[in-house]
């Protein structure tokens, strides 16, 4: 695993990994497959804890991609599967687990050719989208 430098990734892939983060997916990770998968350059993958925070999550998704007038091709989902896939188009796909069908799919194994790496929380953390005026504190 090498460090990938987070100012070189697309938009789309900054947004999805901050989305993750934000709704509070665990164990969150990019795989750059670039050079190696022809549908997708990324995945970004996360744990979710249920299926609520994964519809949650992908909701969230779908409503941020279309409001940055980003890709989204569309979203597999079944409840009981405990897997959900969501499609950003060649720039990213996003995997959302819980944990034990994680484990069973084992995607790190499937594209070990590929630079795997654990995202930290603090380098997607997005801008508040309301700045408070010092005036409006009481």
């Amino acid at each position: 695993m090498t460090e990938i430098n987070k100012d070189t990734l697309p938009e789309s892939v900054k947004l999805a990994a901050s989305i993750l983060f934000e709704l509070r997916a665990e164990n969150v990770e990019l795989m750059d497959l670039r050079g190696i998968k022809d549908v997708t350059d990324y995945f970004v993958v996360g744990n979710c804890e249920s299926e609520a925070q994964m519809q949650a999550i992908l909701n969230e998704l779908q409503k941020e991609f279309k409001s940055a007038k980003l890709t989204h091709l569309g979203v597999e989902y079944k409840s009981g599967v405990r897997w959900a896939i969501f499609d950003g188009g060649l720039d990213v796909m996003v995997h959302l687990f819980e944990e034990t069908k994680r484990d069973e799919i084992d995607l790190k194994r499937l594209y070990s050719d590929g630079n795997i790496v654990a995202l930290n929380e603090s380098d997607f953390v997005r801008e508040s989208k309301k700045t408070v005026e010092s005036d409006e504190l009481i």
